[in-house]
């Protein structure tokens, strides 16, 4: 049986839930209330990427075999939903018959059937890149491993850089190797293994400032693009995720909190939650009168939240133990014979 890193396991939790919330509010939710939302629930993402990367890295077993495994998780789900979406489109009336050759044969260059997808083949990506990574992290030392994570930081500045520089941020940049979500990956596996010594006040910083940098951007306005400066790939939700995963690292082992089942089984039914949570919210949920409109836009953003993970997680679990499951959410119950 697979020892369960509890710590990790919360961090995927809430990285999850985050995500979930994200795509929760429906029109009716004010601006004011939608963009901070937006922004703090974008730090899921990295922490997921960081998750992964504390978990995989660096690579111990061959490249094939490493491949086989990991690509195996991801390419069944991947392709099932993707019909899935497609199919969902068709019957809607939002796709054409004549529009699905193309989107089949995009499969695998892009995400087809809905957009959330994206997710899969930018994760897809970082195992392919994993044992070309690890290469390097095995022999590495702990500065040395520090100093391309600082080039990758350098990297989300760019766009703050870019406001009073002349920056090159296309592809002939000298940091342009350095982008990308693999630096969630490495910095993932770094805090994992050397485990920063951040205390609990400059950590509720990390939080807070990037908040204010967001108000001020909001309501008294500088120049550069809400992409750019708060979301994914930017130094202000990178700076969310290291105190995420830091703060509940920290929590985890001062409160000494162990595993347990309801966690373990939320933990791996994650990836489920994540493919199947938008159609659950959107095409089904959304659909309620009384929940979208009868009980006024705090209630709609709560319920849409909950009421999704709820019935998400469920029905992963039950799909958990179904033939096949692993080609469907990438996990199965099921006792192996």
């Amino acid at each position: 049986m697979v020892k369960r890193i509890v710590y990790l396991d919360i961090i995927r939790a809430v990285a999850c839930c985050m995500i979930v919330l994200m795509h929760a509010p429906h029109a009716s939710v004010p601006g004011y209330v939608q963009v901070p939302l937006y922004f703090l629930t974008a730090a899921g993402i990295g922490l997921f990427f960081m998750v992964s990367g504390a978990l995989l890295l660096p690579v111990k077993m061959e490249t094939g075999a490493f491949l086989k495994r990991r690509m195996g998780k991801i390419v069944g789900p991947l392709l099932f939903w993707t019909l899935f979406y497609i199919g969902v489109n068709l019957l809607m009336g939002e796709m054409t018959v004549h529009e699905i050759p193309l989107a089949v044969l995009s499969i695998p260059f892009s995400a087809q059937g809905h957009g959330v997808l994206w997710f899969m083949y930018t994760l897809a990506g970082l195992y392919l890149l994993s044992p070309i990574i690890s290469a390097f992290l095995v022999k590495a030392s702990r500065l040395e491993i520090r100093f391309y994570l600082l080039l990758w930081v350098v990297t989300l500045c760019l766009p703050l850089l870019s406001l009073i520089l002349d920056v090159n941020s296309t592809t002939t940049g000298v940091l342009y190797y350095f982008t990308g979500y693999v630096g969630y990956f490495v910095l993932g596996y770094y805090l994992h293994k050397y485990k920063a010594n951040i205390r609990p006040f400059i950590l509720v910083v990390m939080i807070v400032i990037p908040l204010i940098l967001l108000f001020i951007h909001r309501y008294y306005g500088f120049n550069g693009d809400f992409y750019d400066l708060f979301w994914y790939l930017s130094i202000t939700v990178a700076t969310l995720c290291i105190a995420w995963f830091t703060g509940v690292q920290k929590v985890t082992g001062y409160f000494q909190i162990h595993e347990n089942r309801l966690l373990t089984e939320f933990s791996k039914a994650c990836f489920g939650i994540y493919l199947m949570h938008i159609f659950v919210m959107r095409r089904f949920l959304w659909n309620i009168d009384f929940l979208t409109y009868g009980l006024g836009w705090v209630g709609q953003l709560l319920t849409s939240w909950l009421f999704t993970l709820i019935i998400s997680f469920v029905l992963t679990w039950l799909i958990s133990y179904l033939p096949f499951s692993d080609y469907i959410i990438g996990f199965t119950n099921r006792k192996k014979k």
